[in-house]
């Protein structure tokens, strides 16, 4: 015990700071907190890449997103009236719609991600009414391949902006998540009126048989497949596996 209170003893103490010292890091610290207060946040968060002009047209496709939501609910809403009675379409307008709300919440967040903000403008009620009397699906299956085919248009003018701006990570996002995607459903309802001018040379029983189809899909359009490069490679690869396969037991068997 004597050695260590005597170790303790012989034990410098530390020196306090001097009072000069904590002011002048106080005083910085509250430099640094009012600088940051006082900045745009948004400005350091904002890529240079992501220019003012770019931001204005994903602001832009956001409103072409909005339009064609309202576009679809009004359709989907016309096609499960009692007068009209057309189920299938109506689930396939529906999907159509969420679809668009989806896409434009991601692009809104990624607009936020990126400094941007975010400046709703109005929205123009769709003029679309589907016919009664007599049921005539294709002139709304035609405004809808439009819609789409606008869509899918000015995701390209987007993209070649973005590239232009050297803002990479917008190009990827619109190629990878909203391009693929865009051009199956313009190649979808592109079929889908060749089907409908189809059926609708003499009404009734093709229509009801069309519709009663996309009520059995839920409202996906059944040959989408058939339209799906993504799953073309799988079909590919389901056949090369079996052709190996087929190689490999003719080899054994030798």
């Amino acid at each position: 015990m004597a050695f260590l209170f005597s170790g303790l003893r012989g034990k410098t103490p530390e020196k306090a700071p001097e009072p000069s010292q904590e002011m002048s890091n106080t005083d910085e610290a509250r430099r640094i907190i009012s600088d940051i207060s006082g900045h745009d946040i948004d400005t350091w968060v904002r890529p240079s890449s992501f220019t003012h002009e770019l931001e204005e047209s994903v602001r832009g496709h956001i409103h072409e997103e909005l339009c064609a939501w309202m576009f679809y609910r009004k359709l989907a809403a016309d096609c499960s009236r009692s007068n009209v009675c057309l189920h299938g379409f109506s689930m396939l307008w529906e999907r159509s719609a969420k679809e668009c709300m989806i896409d434009m919440h991601w692009l809104e967040k990624y607009l936020i991600t990126r400094g941007g903000r975010s400046k709703p403008t109005p929205i123009e009620a769709p003029k679309i009414e589907f016919p009664d009397s007599p049921i005539e699906p294709i002139q709304p299956c035609r405004e809808a391949f439009s819609v789409e085919k606008r869509i899918l248009e000015d995701l390209e003018r987007l993209s070649q902006m973005a590239e232009k701006c050297g803002e990479t990570s917008l190009v990827d996002a619109i190629q990878t998540r909203f391009m693929r995607k865009e051009s199956r459903h313009v190649k979808n309802l592109g079929d889908l009126l060749q089907q409908v001018a189809r059926v609708s040379k003499q009404p009734g029983m093709g229509l009801y048989l069309l519709d009663a189809e996309l009520r059995h899909s839920r409202g996906i359009i059944p040959w989408s497949f058939h339209n799906d490069p993504d799953r073309h490679d799988d079909a590919v690869q389901n056949i090369r596996s079996k052709i190996y396969e087929g190689l490999e037991k003719d080899k054994y068997n030798q």
